[in-house]
């Protein structure tokens, strides 16, 4: 795909955007929804197994019914294959694609039944980068309202991503009552004494896919990961350090303040890793002939 095109599939058939508004106004009233953002590298999709079942959980805690033909994690993994065809996604095997579960029915007011409605869109992938990081001071940017799910209510992340813009650099950790968190869009690992470490789940941060597929990895590598609660100080004694997202994958922290960091041999390890459990459970998008 060209930079910055999208493409979308929307209640069942491909769509045109001025469309959206209709179907999905409670998702822009309200950020009434929730939404998973997958890769698509050499014509397969990544982790979709994994997203289908964060969707359906998200989709329970917001007491939303799956939209018709995503009612579990098989048909949500061959939905999203089917339709990552019709979307062009095998023109060049590569791209982003979201997959969005909004609450329909009522316009108007807080109150809604349980129906759902998909839409699904396909982006290009962004360039590939060695970020550079900041510490966002204390409590610089609200906290997510339900941080365990990846609910259309984002307003905290973008704001880290102004604040980021801000500073001059590509991401932001923040932290809260004294502990890190997490990035704009992203989970935070850092090394030291030749260990991981990353914040715990029970703070107020979103525990990724790619985080999950790190610990495995790291588990499989046998490198020790510690989740804890960990204060700036900590970090900024890192031998090297790495945020996780699951379209931009593992992206190794170029500079952090005003440190360089390396690539260390253990990261490379746990990186490698990453990559293989990502390519075995990959699902292949079956393009069409033409």
């Amino acid at each position: 795909m060209n930079a910055g095109a999208r493409r979308i599939w929307l209640a069942g058939r491909a769509s045109e955007p001025e469309s959206e508004y209709r179907q999905l106004n409670r998702a822009v009233h309200y950020g009434d929804g929730l939404f998973a953002s997958m890769r698509i590298e050499k014509g397969r999709l990544l982790d979709a197994r994994p997203h289908a079942a964060r969707l359906l959980a998200g989709a329970d805690l917001l007491m939303l019914a799956p939209p018709a033909g995503f009612e579990d994690e098989t048909r949500i993994v061959d939905q999203l294959v089917a339709i990552a065809d019709r979307l062009g996604a095998g023109t060049d095997g590569e791209g982003v694609l979201r997959c969005q579960w909004s609450a329909a029915g009522q316009t108007r007011g807080y109150g809604r039944e349980r129906e759902s409605v998909a839409l699904v869109e396909l982006f290009s992938l962004p360039d590939p980068r060695r970020p550079v990081v900041r510490l966002l001071s204390d409590g610089a940017v609200p906290l997510p309202s339900i941080p365990q799910v990846k609910s259309c209510s984002a307003l905290p992340h973008v704001l880290a991503a102004r604040q980021a813009g801000r500073l001059g650099v590509d991401e932001a950790i923040r932290v809260h009552g004294g502990f890190l968190t997490e990035g704009i869009s992203s989970n935070l690992f850092f090394e030291r004494d030749r260990r991981l470490l990353t914040p715990e789940q029970g703070l107020p941060l979103y525990p990724g896919i790619m985080r999950q597929r790190v610990l495995q990895a790291a588990e499989a590598v046998g490198v020790e990961t510690i989740e804890g609660r960990w204060t700036v100080d900590v970090l900024l004694d890192c031998d090297g350090a790495f945020l996780t997202n699951s379209v931009r994958g593992l992206e190794v922290v170029a500079r952090l303040e005003d440190r360089e960091l390396a690539t260390t041999p253990l990261i490379q390890r746990v990186a490698g890793a990453v990559r293989e459990l990502r390519d075995v459970e990959a699902t292949p998008i079956h393009v069409k002939r033409r």
